[in-house]
């Protein structure tokens, strides 16, 4: 499904921003999609960022790239590469994403640079986002907690990826605090697709990428 198939078609967005950008599939479609829409891009991994930079050349002047990692805390860290770009992820690779992707290992660590979004939002060129994605394989809660007061005030739709398969136990699956934060942030939800299940009997739900939007911009059909 295209990412912005899912999106209400009376949305004509001139801002979007790619949390989690890799290597500018989610980007480009937004630009493609709307005509006049201008892209505010983060992604962490310098190999990938480099790989974003150039992909994204040809849209020069409409996109805003950035070589951060959005989260909860300004500091350095670390991700985990791994033998797939779109799988790196600062949380240690869960063995039920391991059991789903028995093709993807962890391989190497790189050090990274982390931003709240509350801070660095400041200096972005619109203070009005009118679509948010959300993709950084587990770190989603973190991404939304760093920037509680600009997500609440300033986002239209947020398309977020929820991924089972990244939380640690089954005692602390990350959807539910996700769920409550978007609706404590006055978001619904609209939308889901991509659901993505384990291949066994137990037809386990692994991911899935949901859409809210903010409530002052819905009415009861």
């Amino acid at each position: 499904m295209h990412p912005f198939d899912a999106i209400p078609s009376d949305i004509d967005a001139k801002w979007v921003l790619d949390v989690g950008a890799n290597v500018r599939d989610v980007a480009v479609a937004a630009l493609r999609s709307y005509a006049n829409a201008h892209v505010i891009c983060f992604e962490p991994v310098a190999t990938t960022f480099n790989q974003l930079t150039k992909k994204l050349a040809s849209f020069a002047g409409r996109t805003h790239l950035h070589n951060y990692a959005l989260s909860d805390k300004t500091e350095e860290a670390e991700i985990n590469i791994t033998t797939f770009h779109g799988a790196n992820s600062i949380a240690p690779q869960a063995k039920f994403h391991q059991d789903c992707n028995p093709h993807v290992r962890e391989i190497g660590k790189e050090k990274i640079r982390l931003v709240r979004l509350d801070d660095f939002a400041t200096d972005f060129p619109s203070q009005k986002i009118d679509i948010m994605k959300v993709d950084v394989e587990g770190h989603e809660l973190n991404v939304l907690r760093g920037g509680a007061n600009f997500i609440s005030n300033n986002v239209d739709v947020v398309i977020i990826e929820i991924s089972l398969m990244r939380d640690p136990s089954w005692d602390n699956q990350a959807v539910f605090e996700i769920f409550a934060f978007l609706k404590d942030a006055g978001f619904r939800l609209i939308n889901v697709m991509d659901l993505y299940r384990a291949t066994d009997k137990a037809m386990l739900l692994a991911q899935m990428d949901c859409v809210f939007r903010h409530k002052s911009k819905l009415s009861m059909p």
